[in-house]
C-alpha cells in the first residue's frame, strides 16, 4: 500500500492510503479481490480504515466495491490513475483545512464497479466510518469523475470532523450531518447543488418536515426509518433526508453567515436545527 502525506505548511493535514492495483483482474472472485484490496490495511488508533473489525470492513467493501447488481461474471477491471487521483485530493484537502481546521485526516482509496455510482454518482462516492476517517470509491469510466471526487472529498471532510464532536444518534442529528457536509463542500469547493440535495424544493421540504415532526420521529433511532428518510421507501422519496438537512443547514448559515466553520462544527445538530428557524 501507498501511502501519500498531505501537508499545509509544516503540519500534515491528511495521509492518503492506496493499494496497489496489481491484482490479477481476470479472477472473478470478489471475496479474493476485497481480501487483495484490504490486506495491508491493520489495526490502528482509527481501527481498521475505521472499522471495529477486518469483518466488518470487508463487507462493507464487498457491498462498495462492487455494489448490488453487478454480476459474479463479470471481469473486474480499472485503471486508477494513482497520481490524477492524489493531486486531486490533495488541492480538496488543502482547501478544506483552510476553512476548517482538523487532525490528520485519514484517506483510504479503493476501485468501484458498482453501475450506481459510475451513472448516478459521477463516478466517485465516499464513506465516514469514524472521526478523521475517509473512505473514497472511484469510477473512472464517467468522465465527471474528477470534478465529482474534489465533491466527495470535501463532503467526506466536513463528515469526519464532525465525527469528532458529535454522534448521528436520531433521524434529525443524520439530517444535520448531511446538510452540514453539502453546504460546506459548496462552499469550499464550490459547484452546483448535488441532486441528493434537490429532490424537493424548500417549501415543500419544510412540509415534510413538518409531517415527520408531528408524527414524532425526528428523535428516532430506528435504522428501518432512517433507511426510508435517506434511501427512499413508498411514502418517501430517495434521498429526502439529504435535502431537507441540506435547507435546514442553508437557512441556519443565512443567519449565521459569519461564523466559522470550527465553530458550527462544534454545536450539537439539535441547536443548529433550533436556530436554524428552518420551520418559523
Amino acid at each position: 500500500m501507498k501511502t501519500e502525506i498531505i501537508k499545509s505548511g509544516d503540519n500534515a493535514i491528511a495521509r492518503v492510503y492506496q493499494q496497489n492495483f496489481d491484482y490479477d483482474l481476470t479472477d472473478k472472485n470478489k471475496k479474493r479481490l476485497v481480501l487483495y484490496l484490504s490486506r495491508n490495511i491493520t489495526e490502528t488508533s482509527i481501527g481498521y480504515a475505521g472499522f471495529s473489525s477486518k469483518a466488518a470492513l470487508h463487507d462493507y467493501l464487498m457491498g462498495m466495491v462492487f455494489g448490488e447488481k453487478e454480476s459474479d461474471n463479470e471481469i473486474f477491471k480499472l485503471a486508477l490513475d494513482r497520481e490524477k487521483i492524489i493531486k486531486i485530493i490533495k488541492e480538496a484537502v488543502i482547501q478544506c483545512s483552510n476553512a476548517l481546521p482538523s487532525d490528520t485526516v485519514h484517506i483510504f482509496i479503493f476501485p468501484t464497479f458498482s453501475k450506481f455510482v459510475k451513472e448516478r454518482m459521477s463516478g466517485t462516492t465516499g464513506y465516514t466510518p469514524w472521526k478523521n476517517t475517509i473512505l473514497v470509491f472511484v469510477n473512472p469510466l464517467n468522465q465527471r469523475w474528477e470534478k465529482a471526487l474534489v465533491g466527495t472529498v470535501s463532503h467526506e471532510f466536513n463528515h469526519s470532523v464532525f465525527l469528532r464532536y458529535n454522534k448521528c444518534g436520531s433521524l434529525l442529528d443524520s439530517m444535520i450531518f448531511e446538510g452540514l457536509a453539502e453546504n460546506f463542500r459548496e462552499q469550499i469547493v464550490g459547484g452546483e447543488r448535488a441532486p441528493w440535495a434537490k429532490v424537493f424544493d424548500q417549501n415543500q421540504s419544510k412540509d415534510l418536515l413538518m409531517e415527520m415532526k408531528s408524527e414524532n420521529i425526528l428523535q428516532s433511532t430506528n435504522k428501518k426509518i432512517y433507511r426510508a428518510v435517506f434511501f427512499g421507501n413508498r411514502k418517501y422519496a430517495a434521498w429526502t433526508g439529504y435535502t431537507i438537512g441540506y435547507f435546514i443547514v442553508a437557512s441556519f448559515l443565512h443567519h449565521y453567515s459569519t461564523l466559522p466553520w470550527k465553530e458550527i462544527m462544534i454545536m450539537p445538530p439539535q441547536d443548529i436545527f433550533t436556530k436554524s428557524g428552518f420551520l418559523k
